[in-house]
């Protein structure tokens, strides 16, 4: 789901959870297929606890967050 600045308009609070899952997932994969510095580790450290607690939504699970994130992103 990607969404430009045009288009940002208010939207629910699902919609939004759902978008965040998505960059933050998107990031994590980015982050993971390179070496990282402390930078970049704390840069992957703060997008796994997002996602950790987003995880603690009533729909994680059925969004994607069917995982143990942080052993996936392997920290």
């Amino acid at each position: 789901m990607t969404w430009s600045i045009l288009t940002m308009c208010k939207r629910n609070a699902e919609e939004i959870l759902k978008y965040m899952i998505s960059t933050f997932t998107d990031y994590l994969r980015e982050l993971s297929e390179k070496e990282n510095d402390e930078f970049g580790y704390g840069e992957k450290t703060a997008y796994v606890e997002c996602l950790e607690i987003i995880q603690q939504w009533e729909k994680a699970k059925e969004n994607g967050l069917d995982y143990e994130i942080e052993k996936f992103f392997s920290l």
